[in-house]
C-alpha cells in the first residue's frame, strides 16, 4: 500500500518536472492519446470479459447510474446558486459531478475490495452515465465558456463520440459476451497489469496539467468549492444509498467507494481547453484526492 501511495507521488512529481520543460504541452497530448487509445480499452476489456454479466450486476449498476446523473444535477443546481460567473458555475459543477473512476477508482477500488472492487470500478467507468462522462463534462464546459472569446470553436458532441475508443470497445465487447464469450474468463494476471498501470499513469497525467501558479484563492471561492466538493464525496454516495434502498437492491460496499471518488483529472483539461477557472479546479481536485485516499488507506 505505502509501495503504491508513493509512486504515485512519484509520478505526479515527474509529471511536473516535464510540464516544466519545453515540451510539456506536447507530452500531455501524447501521455493522454496513449491513455485514451490503450490503457482504458484494455481495462475495458478485462472488465467485461472477466464479469459475470447477471440481474444483479445489471441492477447495482442502474443504481449506481442513477445516483449519479441525480448528482450531476445536483452539481449543476449548487453551482447556479452561488457561483458569481460562468467560468466558476462551469467550474464548480466539474468538481461536483465527476469522480475520477479510472486513475485513482481502479487502484483505490482493488486495493480496498480487490479484483471484485476493480471489476465494478471498470465497468462504472466504462458505463459512463451511458453517455461517455468525458462527452458530459465537455458539454458543460462548452456551455461556460469564458466570455474573453479566448476558447476553441465548440467540439461536436456526435463527433466525439464517433471518434472515442472506449465507447467502441464497449460496444464490441458487449457483441462478444452476448455471442461467442458467454462465460467470464479467467484473467487475473490482466487485472493486476491493470491496477499497477492506470494509477501511476493518471498521477503522471496529473502532474503534466495542474497549473502551477496562483495557489491563493478568496475565502468566498473556498467556501464555494467546498460545498462542491462536498457534494464530490458525500451526497454522491448517499444518493447510492438512497437509490438502493427505494430500488430494494443490495449495492456491494466497492460502489459507495466508487461513488465517493475525488474529482476527476480530466476536468483539469477540459477547464484548461475552455477557459473556466481552472484554479478552482485543481484546488478541489487536490483536496478530494488527499482527502478519499488518505480515508481509504485508514479505512
Amino acid at each position: 500500500m505505502l509501495g503504491s501511495l508513493l509512486l504515485f507521488a512519484l509520478c505526479g512529481a515527474i509529471g511536473v518536472l516535464l510540464q516544466r520543460g519545453a515540451h510539456g504541452d506536447v507530452v500531455r497530448e501524447r501521455v493522454w492519446a496513449v491513455n485514451y487509445v490503450v490503457f482504458i480499452p484494455v481495462a475495458a476489456t478485462y472488465a467485461f470479459l472477466t464479469v459475470d454479466l447477471d440481474g444483479a450486476l445489471v441492477a447495482v449498476m442502474a443504481c449506481a447510474l442513477g445516483a449519479w446523473w441525480m448528482t450531476v444535477a445536483l452539481a449543476g443546481a449548487y453551482a447556479r446558486l452561488v457561483a458569481p460567473t460562468r467560468p466558476v458555475r462551469g467550474a464548480l459543477w466539474l468538481v461536483a459531478a465527476f469522480p475520477n473512476t479510472g486513475f485513482i477508482g481502479f487502484p483505490l477500488a482493488h486495493l480496498a475490495f480487490g479484483d471484485d472492487g476493480l471489476r465494478l470500478a471498470i465497468i462504472y467507468d466504462q458505463v459512463s452515465l451511458v453517455v461517455p462522462a468525458i462527452v458530459v463534462a465537455t458539454i458543460i464546459a462548452q456551455r461556460h465558456v469564458a466570455t474573453d472569446g479566448d476558447a476553441g470553436p465548440p467540439t461536436s458532441v456526435v463527433r466525439t463520440m464517433l471518434a472515442s475508443p472506449p465507447l467502441w470497445t464497449v460496444a464490441v465487447l458487449l457483441v462478444l459476451r452476448l455471442t461467442v464469450v458467454p462465460d467470464p474468463l479467467e484473467l487475473d494476471a490482466l487485472g493486476d497489469v491493470v491496477g499497477a498501470i492506470v494509477g501511476p499513469v493518471g498521477f503522471l497525467l496529473l502532474g503534466l496539467s495542474v497549473p502551477l501558479s496562483g495557489f491563493s484563492h478568496e475565502r468566498r471561492e473556498v467556501v464555494e468549492l467546498s460545498g462542491a466538493m462536498a457534494i464530490r464525496v458525500l451526497a454522491a454516495p448517499a444518493l447510492v444509498w438512497v437509490v438502493a434502498r427505494i430500488a430494494g437492491v443490495d449495492v456491494p460496499d466497492a460502489m459507495f467507494l466508487i461513488a465517493a471518488l475525488p474529482t476527476a483529472f480530466h476536468t483539469l483539461i477540459i477547464s484548461r481547453m475552455y477557459g473556466l477557472e481552472v484554479a478552482l479546479v485543481r484546488l478541489g481536485v487536490l483536496v478530494t484526492s488527499a482527502v478519499v485516499i488518505a480515508a481509504t488507506v485508514v479505512w
